[in-house]
C-alpha cells in the first residue's frame, strides 16, 4: 500500500527493471523481462548490453513515461513492441543496434502511420489466432488497409476473418466491407456472394436490411432488375423501415430497377413521392434519375432541362457528363436552341469542349455562325490547377485536374503537357482514393502515352511521388518505367 502511494506521489521515480534475462536456444534469442514503473531507457540499456548491440535513440526516449511489463521467454521484437508501445515508442531491432524513436514521427505520413497500425494488428492476430479479439484485429487491419488505399490487402483481411471466425461479432462487418470493395471495382458477382452470405448470417440481425439493399443493387448490376425488385419487395414485407436514410436507399435502388425494367411511369411516381418524403435529405441522385425517367418516357426536352438545372448545383468534373448528356437529350428532342443554352453554360463553366460538337451541329441547323468566345485555354487551367496542388488546396486541385483529365482526348496537348495533366490527376487520386488507384491510373496512361518524352516525364513524376512517400525502392523502379 505504502509503495503504491509513493509511486503516485513520485511518478518520475525510475526503477531499474527487476529481471532482464536472455536465453539462446537453437540460434534464437528468448527474453524474459519483468519491470514495474521502470525506466524505458534503463530497460533498453540492459537489453543492449546483453545482446551486444548499441542503443541509438531520439529525444523521445528521455520524455517517455515509466513502463510496466512482464513477459516470459519471448522474441526480442515482441518484448520491445509490448514494453515500448505503451510508452509511445517504437524500436527497430537490427543485427548490431536498437534504433528507438517516437511511435509517430514528425516525418511520418498518414499512410505510413496507418501502415504501422495495420502491421501491428496483423502481428497480433497471427500470434494469437484463437484470442477472442483476433477477429476484431483482422477487421481493424482491413479497415486500415482500406483507409490507405490498399484495397486488395483489405479484401484479403476481411476474407481471412470470415473464413477463420464466421461466428464472431466482427464477421458481419467484414462481409459488408468485402462486398462493398467488390462493388467498387464492379465485380458484382463477388459482391452479391458476400451480401447474400451476410443476409443469411446467423446473429447478424443489424445487417439484415443493409445486406439485402446491397444485394438488390448487385443483382440489378448483374442485369436482373426483376430479381432486384423481388428482393426489395420481400425486404419491405419482412423488415419494414422507419429510418429515413435507409428508406431512401431502398427507394433509389427500386427506381433504378424500375428504369431498367422500362417502367418509366412507375419510376416517375416513385420519384415524386421520394422528392416529398426525403426532401430534408437532399438526395443528390434524384435529379439524374428524374432525367433518365423523363427521357425513357419520351420527354427528352424536359430531361435536358432537368440535367441543366443539376449541372448548376454540381462542382468539378462531375458536371462534364451532365452537360454532355443534357446536350445529347436536347439534340435528340430536336431542340437546337436548348443545345445552345447547354453549350453557353458549359463554356462559362470551363467545359465547352465536351459539348462543342453538339453546339456546332445546332448552330448549323439554326444558320448561325460560331461564337467569338472560345473555351478557356487548357494551359492556363493547368497552371492554375498546379498552383492549387502546390498550395495543398486539394479540393480545388481535384476539381480542376478532374475536368482537364476528362477532356484529355479533346484537348490538343503536347506529350509533355499531357504528362503534367496525368501527374496532377494521379496526385489528386492518391489524396482521395489511395496510392494503389493512383499508380494504376499512371500505369494505364503510360501505356497510352504517344511519345517517349511524355513517358519519361511521367516516369520522373512518379519517381518523385514515391520518393516523397518514403518508398525509395519504388522510386528507383519508376525511373525505368516500372510502377
Amino acid at each position: 500500500m505504502m509503495g503504491a502511494l509513493l509511486l503516485a506521489v513520485l511518478p518520475q521515480v525510475q526503477l531499474e527493471p527487476a529481471v532482464v534475462k536472455l536465453e539462446r536456444r537453437d540460434g534464437r534469442e528468448l527474453w524474459t523481462v519483468r519491470a514495474r514503473q521502470s525506466s524505458a531507457f534503463a530497460l533498453l540499456e540492459r537489453v543492449a548490453e546483453l545482446s551486444d548491440r548499441r542503443l541509438e535513440a531520439t529525444s523521445a526516449l528521455e520524455r517517455a513515461p515509466l513502463i510496466d511489463v512482464s513477459l516470459e521467454r519471448r522474441p526480442l521484437e515482441q518484448v520491445l513492441e509490448f514494453a515500448l508501445g505503451s510508452a509511445g515508442l517504437r524500436c527497430r531491432v537490427e543485427r548490431d543496434a536498437l534504433l528507438v524513436r517516437s511511435d509517430v514521427g514528425t516525418q511520418d505520413t498518414a499512410e505510413q502511420v496507418a501502415g504501422f497500425a495495420a502491421e501491428a494488428w496483423a502481428r497480433a492476430s497471427t500470434r494469437f489466432p484463437r484470442h477472442p479479439v483476433a477477429a476484431t484485429a483482422r477487421l481493424a487491419q482491413g479497415e486500415l488497409f482500406e483507409l490507405s488505399g490498399r484495397t486488395d490487402s483489405a479484401r484479403a483481411s476481411y476474407l481471412d476473418l470470415v473464413a477463420a471466425a464466421p461466428a464472431s461479432p466482427a464477421a458481419g462487418e467484414a462481409f459488408l466491407r468485402a462486398g462493398r470493395l467488390a462493388a467498387a471495382r464492379a465485380d458484382w458477382s463477388e459482391a452479391s456472394e458476400h451480401f447474400r452470405a451476410l443476409a443469411n448470417l446467423p446473429g447478424a440481425g443489424e445487417y439484415q436490411a443493409v445486406a439485402r439493399i446491397e444485394l438488390a443493387r448487385a443483382t440489378l448490376a448483374l442485369g436482373d432488375a426483376a430479381g432486384a425488385l423481388h428482393i426489395l419487395e420481400a425486404l419491405e414485407r419482412e423488415h419494414p423501415c422507419w429510418d429515413a436514410s435507409e428508406a431512401a436507399a431502398r427507394t433509389l435502388v427500386r427506381i433504378e430497377a424500375l428504369l431498367a425494367e422500362q417502367r418509366a411511369p412507375e419510376a416517375l411516381v416513385e420519384l415524386d413521392l421520394a422528392g416529398e418524403r426525403f426532401a430534408a435529405l437532399g438526395l443528390a441522385a434524384l435529379p439524374e434519375l428524374r432525367a433518365r425517367a423523363l427521357a425513357a418516357a419520351g420527354a427528352s426536352d424536359e430531361a435536358a432541362r432537368t440535367l441543366l438545372d443539376l449541372a448548376r448545383t454540381q462542382h468539378g468534373p462531375e458536371r462534364i457528363g451532365t452537360y454532355r448528356e443534357a446536350a445529347r437529350l436536347a439534340q435528340e428532342s430536336g431542340d437546337a436552341v436548348g443545345v445552345l443554352y447547354v453549350a453557353r453554360e458549359a463554356r462559362a463553366a470551363g467545359f465547352g469542349a465536351v459539348v462543342a460538337e453538339a453546339e456546332q451541329r445546332a448552330r448549323r441547323e439554326l444558320g448561325l455562325e460560331r461564337p467569338v468566345e472560345s473555351v478557356p485555354d487548357a494551359m492556363q487551367r493547368l497552371i492554375q490547377a498546379e498552383r492549387w496542388l502546390d498550395r495543398r488546396e486539394h479540393e480545388a486541385a481535384a476539381d480542376a485536374f478532374g475536368a482537364l483529365y476528362a477532356e484529355l482526348e479533346n484537348l490538343q496537348l503536347t506529350p509533355l503537357v499531357r504528362a503534367r495533366v496525368v501527374l496532377g490527376r494521379v496526385r489528386c487520386v492518391r489524396q482521395q482514393r489511395g496510392l494503389d488507384e493512383a499508380v494504376e491510373l499512371a500505369r494505364s496512361e503510360r501505356e497510352r502515352m504517344p511519345s517517349a518524352e511524355g513517358r519519361q516525364r511521367l516516369d520522373l513524376g512518379m519517381a518523385a511521388l514515391f520518393a516523397e512517400l518514403g518508398q525509395h525502392e519504388r522510386a528507383a523502379d519508376a525511373y525505368t518505367g516500372e510502377y
